[in-house]
């Protein structure tokens, strides 16, 4: 009785701990952007410095927020951002053979997306709602 018991227990734990094992840390950095004078830029963000003037025309960027959380397949992300904005995260896929890809989707308002990238490499940058004297840019990334 005992081992049959231990079987089913394990069984039922199945399928938590493989929604666990598909489980994606993700990290949101929150930036504002905009165009005024000062062309400051936020020391906590200078990793990102080149990528962000490169890809959009603004001379300040001030990192506001970061959120962390995980996605899985059965269990999307949410969080609230800068001005009150509901951000959900959902992995769509898993991709590659060491699943080092992953495929998400991205929605708040102003943005809703697709998006494919590497887990453990660059964040990709996703310009977003105005937010002040600019905009909100989000840096997405998943480890």
């Amino acid at each position: 009785m005992k081992p049959l018991l231990l079987t089913i227990g394990l069984f039922l734990l199945l399928p938590v701990s493989l929604a666990y094992a598909q489980a994606v840390p993700i990290e949101v950095q929150v930036i504002q952007a905009s165009r005024e004078p000062s062309g400051a830029v936020d020391p906590a963000i200078r990793s990102l410095v080149s990528e962000l003037q490169r890809s959009f025309a603004y001379t300040n960027y001030q990192l506001l927020e970061v959120h962390k959380g995980q996605v899985s397949p059965q269990s999307p992300w949410r969080t609230v951002i800068a001005g009150g904005r509901n951000l959900t995260v959902e992995l769509m896929e898993l991709m590659g053979a060491d699943q080092k890809r992953v495929k998400l989707e991205i929605k708040t308002p102003g943005v809703n997306t697709r998006v494919s990238l590497q887990r453990g490499g660059p964040p990709i940058l996703l310009g977003g709602p105005a937010h002040g004297p600019g905009v909100l840019i989000m840096a997405i990334s998943a480890r």
